[in-house]
């Protein structure tokens, strides 16, 4: 009898582990995010017949409206959209992996939606590159993935975006950082003769004050 009680102490940690994994997993529940109007997005810059808007999901309320988890700022990602409004006549396309937040000296690119996830649902929060866990919520890392935004192209007058997700390592100060922090967008491409845009820089500023209003999102 004591071997037997002695063996379930031993797997026990191991069933709670895989029975956490496996409530996350089944959890998960996509959410849907829409693109507002553009006069929505104040933090937004006008050039060659496109614009591009941007909007931080800076604290963990923010993120949880349009990614179904609670506590994602808190564990070191912020999903930022990145919105396209194209009044050309001509196709475009975004490069999302070459956007970066720029602050002073600071570049930060987006992570993955695999690294993304497997940050989130991890035991315990890591440094930028290390996984944390071995487990994997499928769900979730569908609907980052469809959030996510790569090489997005946008029809003649037409809108699209996404998200990149930046590491955060700050999140109870994260708005005062922003405040002074810009997006920089350099790779805009036509389509039709691929030649590139003129970058975007959009300081962050405006989008601070009243994001919870423009988040985009509905349950």
């Amino acid at each position: 009898m004591k071997y037997r009680i002695k063996y379930l102490l031993l797997f026990l940690p191991a069933l709670v582990l895989w029975g956490t994994a496996a409530t996350m997993i089944a959890g998960y529940k996509a959410r849907i995010w829409n693109i507002g109007a553009r006069e929505s997005y104040p933090a937004s810059l006008m050039s060659e017949g496109v614009m591009i808007a941007v909007n931080p999901l800076f604290n963990d309320a923010l993120a949880a409206q349009v990614f179904d988890k609670d506590d994602i700022v808190t564990r070191g990602i912020m999903p930022l959209a990145v919105v396209i409004f194209n009044d050309n006549d001509h196709a475009i396309e975004v490069d999302g992996m070459s956007i970066q937040l720029i602050r002073d000296e600071e570049r930060i690119r987006t992570v993955t939606p695999g690294e993304v996830v497997s940050r989130l649902y991890g035991s315990g929060k890591s440094l930028l590159g290390q996984p944390t866990s071995k487990f994997h919520n499928e769900k979730a890392l569908e609907d980052f993935d469809n959030k996510f935004l790569l090489h997005k192209p946008i029809a003649p007058h037409s809108k699209g975006g996404g998200f990149v997700y930046l590491p955060v390592y700050n999140a109870g100060n994260l708005a005062s950082y922003l405040s002074t922090a810009s997006v920089y967008i350099p790779n805009v491409y036509r389509q039709d003769d691929g030649s590139r845009l003129v970058f975007f820089e959009i300081s962050l500023n405006a989008a601070l004050p009243a994001a919870g209003s423009r988040h985009g999102a509905s349950r």
